[in-house]
């Protein structure tokens, strides 16, 4: 993950692109880089009062957010993995919301992650995909600019595609049993009428395929076990 001065800046937010991906029948989850407690507020809406969950964030001031908003159980302030070594639970889903791309070696990370799984457990991830229509033609027009936020976040040290997700989440020995696009492109276009013209619009919705999308959501489980990283 990023450096706790370039993580503050997303706030609470409870995902609703990521809900349709949530496995309903989990008892427990690891929110990674939970910022605000967002998401937790989504997973305790969506896995009920029962459920044990627990966020981690590097950064003091989110995890004192989310700490106040009390949909965790517990909420360890720290970078994955390390924050959490030696514990002796495992979860049900252990999750990253536009996390993996702030990690100079996410691999890695995937790896790590299959020590505080359950066995039946899985890794839900949203990750922004570079391949989206308005960076891709920004690139046509010569421009790469970083932002605060989005898809070129100046704090994003990795950029994926759909199939970079796939190869990355096999390569560390996971099977994917779901990746989705979510954050259509159009929806975009429609919040901005002035700076993209009617036929962009069209051709963005109709022929734009994986460029449609500003993430992906990916569900997936090791089919190849790693070892403990406790």
């Amino acid at each position: 993950m990023s450096s706790p001065a370039q993580q503050d800046v997303y706030g609470f937010n409870t995902r609703p692109d990521v809900v349709p991906s949530i496995p309903v029948h989990a008892r427990s989850a690891l929110d990674v880089g939970c910022s605000e407690g967002g998401f937790g507020r989504t997973l305790r809406q969506v896995l009920g009062p029962d459920a044990h969950l627990v966020g981690v964030d590097a950064v003091p001031a989110n995890v004192a957010a989310a700490r106040a908003n009390i949909d965790f159980d517990e909420v360890v302030e720290g970078y994955f993995p390390d924050a959490m070594a030696g514990r002796p639970e495992t979860f049900d889903i252990v999750s990253f919301n536009d996390v993996l791309e702030h990690i100079v070696d996410p691999w890695a990370t995937l790896e790590a992650v299959k020590g505080w799984l359950s066995p039946s457990g899985v890794v839900l991830a949203a990750i922004p995909n570079v391949q989206w229509l308005p960076v891709v033609i920004g690139l046509v027009m010569g421009r790469w600019d970083y932002e605060e936020t989005g898809i070129l976040d100046r704090t994003h040290v990795r950029f994926f595609t759909r199939k970079t997700i796939m190869d990355m989440f096999a390569g560390c020995g996971y099977e994917v049993l779901e990746c989705r696009g979510a954050n259509d492109v159009s929806e975009y276009f429609a919040s901005d009428p002035v700076r993209w013209r009617r036929s962009i619009k069209q051709f963005a919705g109709r022929l734009s395929g994986d460029r449609r999308y500003m993430h992906f959501i990916v569900v997936a489980r090791p089919v190849i076990a790693g070892p403990s990283p406790r």
